[in-house]
């Protein structure tokens, strides 16, 4: 998304008020699948040769549980700021400035790296692979590798 900052470059604004809708398509990909459009509402400010831009971006995602490996949407809104240099952006003498791709990284970067589709998720069983959260299975609990059996083996002898 394409925002005109010729106002504040050339001092007729100090604050410019942003809001508008990103098309998920923007930003999803095989990794992050966002669901609904993504409402942006922020200012850009000039200061000196910065421009400062800050945002809050509300959307809903379909994540994988990270414990169940269920599919599962939550609703987010994330705040951002961001510094950015003004010989930067006019280097190519463009008067506009793209903000799609600082959206998305900061999305990526603010959306958990193991999501849980509840606090409680239980998880799947290492044995049997049931979803420990519809069904309790009466796997051993506790994997034992027989190549540790020696280090076992020790701390019997300490008794």
């Amino acid at each position: 998304m394409n925002i005109n900052i010729a106002d504040l470059i050339k001092g007729h604004k100090i604050v410019q008020e942003i809001e508008f809708v990103l098309n998920s398509d923007v930003i999803s990909d095989k990794n992050v699948a966002i669901v609904t459009p993504i409402k942006v509402k922020g200012t850009v400010s000039l200061l000196e040769d910065e421009l400062h831009v800050a945002f809050n971006c509300s959307f809903r995602a379909k994540l994988n549980c990270s414990r169940c490996t269920a599919l599962f949407e939550r609703d987010f809104s994330i705040d951002f700021d961001e510094v950015l240099e003004l010989s930067d952006i006019q280097k190519d003498g463009n008067e506009n400035l793209d903000l799609t791709e600082l959206i998305r990284d900061n999305i990526i970067l603010n959306l958990p790296t193991k999501p849980l589709c509840k606090e409680t998720c239980k998880g799947l069983c290492a044995v049997c692979g049931k979803d420990k959260n519809y069904n309790d299975c009466n796997c051993e609990s506790e994997q034992f590798d027989p190549r540790l059996s020696v280090l076992n083996n020790l701390l019997n002898e300490d008794e």
